[in-house]
């Protein structure tokens, strides 16, 4: 044949095979329509109910239009895994919608990283394939066995070609000497697919997402190769999981089914990976096991959901009247608690209190869903989200404010949270549970007073050849560990975590089971009281004899670790450091007279605030915290013997007033500072602190202008001064916290105002933008402690100017127009990570608001 007539035998056979794809697809068409009008035929000449129509109808069109939203999903994200890093920020720019670590670099860009990941991919995938025909699938076989269960193999194990890809890393580098910390933006989204079969029933999973930030703790670092003795690998929060299922599994992708798979598989991750649990990877033989597996918590969050106002009315009645049925869910990590449910109210009472173990300070966000709850099968209809930085409540001590509901129209949840620290001094106990008594009063809610851990090494002389765990129980909670086979002597190394009310009267119940057989091979009871009496609170590798074990010589060997706790304080003040005894009781001075502030002890220069517990000094927003700026100012006097006041500030305080501006050092005579006194140019250039205009000052009247500069700070424009707290937040939300007001001025006729606080985020003044903090009747400094969000692109946030108005509501008729008392207007553009909570002085009305 020649050329020309092959070339027209493959176009005529390309034709064929193109027309008997279309005829077969017609055909399949054509008879997927017969049966349908067949079906519909059949259901009236039956005279069958039109619903056993409508229900298989309506569940067909809403997994279709689930199916359809995944797959644009999917694709979307998958095509970013794949995509070129520039490619990506060019398209998402285009859109303005750049991610937070392009405008503010906390994470560090890893591309080199996923491009080595890229490369390993396909290894991987043979390794996965090895690891699941030779090792995994026999166990899971031999498993089955004892149900009399066979046949069962993998049919399909594919990784796919899209890796896995870490979109920013962040390395810790303030914290220990002996650890290094990494968190980690992780996301995949593959076209992996695993598909088993046993006997003839196939089934599997496909296109699995997952996506979370993952943190890396590598301690002890020690001196041998690898230099890292172990790994702790967690996700700080739930992680987002999805997938789709094939085969048999297929008829549970259905509305409401799904998702209760998809929450018992998140629940299952949780369990094994998301804090307090964590993955343990023992590099090195030996380090302090315990310490790795079982480390000591950082403290404990007591969080008290109070009230909440003005949630949506989601059940809507008559006359566009409309209630609610709301109730709270609360996750810290994998960490769950739930309050009642008040009905049919928008502005309901909870007084709920938990408590959260918290293992580190640094990194996971406590999460609260308020939800409206619904009768019968409809699925209960979310009134909004409050998310609270752990970090925030560790630094603070106690955070008692009202938080606006994200993704809700309005809403607004009034919580407290009360930071917890960790004392081994038996003597804090008595505290501690007068504190809870008190709460409990009002809650009736069951509170704690310490935690105790339990390490779980051993077991040794069990009876025959059991597959013995271990059960423990502490008042209402029980915790097992994993089942060692075929062993009298088992090992576990397992570490758990209990909440303790009162360590006096409750003790830890031990019970070692055979799982085979459901029977307890020995328990023992351990009175917790005599913790109390140990030195350090702890019990070190004790041996203790297990009862009912036939013998009597089986024996579980245990380490016992018990913490009080202690309410914390607040770690930074505004300059620097713990808030220092005279700044305290200069606080505390209304009317402070000369000889009172004579009085006041000497204190020394402030240090560095205390770090969190799983880190060396807590940054903020990745940085560490600015040093403290002292600042001397030498005071000329006649008198070589008369007292001079000398401040050291930090810079905060200079900006910010904070700590009230409280005096560091008296008693300094003015006969030292004489000899090295600068020339009065020198002091003018160099010295910012009020105090260089007290050097003009007669020496008798130093102390009365002292006093009054710590008493009365009415600003620049004597309109008085707020405190308020603005920061940009990783979910990309402008946060601003409305903390208190001071020295407002009273009205002509000497009566109180009754201000409150309205925001705008310039340029938009439109209702959506506009926000505002309750009334305060009869007040010149007034206390609000209200928290306020925008969500905002990060490359918008250089052309937004957030506007601050201090409004007196004082008046007759409620129309009437509000006077502003001052007002602030901040450039987000230049906002200081390192400087979010500051004071700034009112200024008059730039412009006329509007209520």
């Amino acid at each position: 044949m020649t050329e020309g007539e092959v070339h027209t035998a493959e176009v005529a056979d390309d034709v064929g095979k193109a027309y008997g794809e279309w005829f077969k697809g017609y055909i399949r068409l054509f008879g997927r329509r017969c049966l349908e009008w067949l079906l519909v035929y059949l259901f009236g000449y039956y005279n069958a109910s039109f619903g056993w129509l409508m229900a298989p109808l309506f569940f067909l069109v809403l997994r279709d239009k689930r199916a359809k939203e995944k797959k644009v999903k999917f694709d979307i994200v998958r095509s970013l895994a794949n995509a070129n890093e520039k490619d990506v920020l060019f398209e998402i720019q285009r859109f303005s919608n750049l991610p937070s670590w392009v405008t503010f670099p906390d994470m560090e860009r890893v591309e080199w990283l996923n491009k080595i990941i890229r490369q390993l991919w396909p290894y991987a995938g043979h390794y996965v394939k090895d690891l699941c025909k030779y090792t995994i699938e026999p166990s899971i076989r031999d498993a089955l066995k004892g149900y009399k269960i066979s046949g069962f193999q993998f049919e399909k194990i594919i990784l796919g070609d899209t890796p896995p890809r870490f979109s920013g890393v962040k390395v810790y580098d303030d914290t220990s000497r002996h650890e290094i910390i990494m968190d980690a933006d992780f996301a995949y989204a593959g076209d992996c697919k695993f598909e088993v079969r046993m006997a003839r029933i196939r089934a599997g999973i496909k296109d699995l997402q997952i996506s979370g930030r993952i943190r890396v703790v590598m301690k002890p670092l020690v001196r041998q190769v690898p230099l890292v003795g172990g790994l702790q690998v967690f996700f700080l929060n739930n992680p987002d999981v999805d997938f789709n299922l094939i085969g048999v599994a297929d008829v549970f992708d259905m509305p409401g089914i799904s998702d209760i798979l998809r929450s018992i598989v998140i629940e299952q991750i949780a369990n094994m990976m998301v804090l307090p649990n964590r993955f343990p990877i023992q590099l090195v033989d030996d380090i302090n096991v315990v310490e790795l597996k079982c480390p000591m918590p950082a403290g404990v969050i007591r969080l008290h959901v109070i009230e909440a106002k003005n949630l949506m009315k989601m059940d809507v009645g008559v006359m566009g009247m409309g209630k609610s049925d709301p109730y709270c869910i609360l996750y810290l990590g994998a960490q769950k608690f739930q309050t009642k449910t008040i009905n049919n109210t928008v502005n309901p009472k909870w007084d709920y209190c938990c408590e959260f173990i918290a293992d580190v300070a640094q990194g996971p966000e406590l999460m609260i869903d308020v939800i409206d709850l619904d009768d019968g099968p409809a699925k209960d209809d979310p009134l909004g989200r409050a998310n609270l930085d752990v970090y925030s409540i560790w630094k603070n001590g106690e955070m008692d404010m009202w938080v606006p509901l994200s993704d809700a129209k309005s809403g607004r949840l009034h919580i407290r949270a009360t930071w917890l620290d960790l004392a081994d001094a038996s003597n804090l106990l008595e505290v501690q549970l007068e504190e809870i008594r008190a709460l409990q009063n009002l809650t009736k809610n069951p509170l704690h007073s310490s935690v105790l851990l339990v390490w779980v090494d051993s077991a040794k002389k069990l009876n025959s050849i059991p597959d013995p765990f271990v059960r423990l129980h502490v008042g209402n909670s029980t915790m097992e560990t994993t089942p060692r086979l075929r062993t009298n002597d088992p090992v576990w190394e397992e570490g758990f975590t209990f909440l303790v009310r009162n360590p006096k009267t409750q003790e830890l119940k031990v019970e070692v089971i055979d799982q085979k057989t459901g029977q307890v091979q020995g328990k023992a009871e351990i009175d917790l009281n005599t913790l109390l009496r140990e030195k350090s609170l702890e019990i070190v590798g004790e041996e203790y004899i297990l009862s009912g074990a036939s013998g009597g010589l089986a024996s579980v060997k245990l380490t016992l670790t018990l913490r009080v706790f202690k309410t914390a304080q607040k770690r930074d003040d505004g300059d620097g450091g713990p808030k220092e005894k005279g700044e305290a009781e200069l606080v505390e001075l209304e009317n402070p007279t000369p000889a009172d502030i004579k009085a006041l002890p000497v204190t020394k220069s402030v240090d560095t605030p205390t770090p969190p517990p799983d880190q060396a000094a807590p940054p903020a927003a990745g940085q560490t915290p600015p040093a403290p700026i002292p600042t001397s100012v030498p005071l000329p006097a006649s008198d070589a013997d008369a007292p001079v006041v000398r401040e050291s500030i930090t810079e905060s305080e200079t900006l910010s007033g904070g700590g009230d501006n409280a005096v560091e050092e008296i008693g300094v005579t003015a006969a030292e500072h004489l000899k090295e006194s600068p020339s009065i140019d020198e002091m003018i250039c160099g010295t910012v602190s009020p105090i260089m205009q007290m050097a003009a000052l007669p020496t008798g009247t130093q102390e009365d202008h002292l006093r009054k500069r710590v008493i009365c700070n009415a600003g620049e424009h004597n309109l008085g001064r707020i405190q308020l707290t603005v920061k940009y937040g990783p979910r990309n939300n402008l946060v601003i916290v409305v903390h208190k007001v001071e020295y407002l001025q009273k009205e002509e006729d000497g009566e109180l105002p009754d201000p409150y606080v309205k925001l705008y985020l310039l340029p938009d003044r439109s209702k959506d933008s506009k926000r505002k903090t309750d009334v305060i009747k009869d007040d010149c400094s007034p206390v609000y402690d209200e928290r306020f969000e925008y969500s905002v692109a990060p490359n918008e946030l250089t052309q937004r100017t957030l506007d601050v108005c201090v409004i007196n509501k004082k008046g007759l008729l409620h129309f009437q127009r509000s006077s502003v008392m001052g007002q602030i207007r901040l450039d987000c553009g230049l906002l200081d990570p390192n400087k979010a909570t500051e004071w700034y002085d009112l200024r008059p009305e730039i412009e006329s608001d509007s209520e």
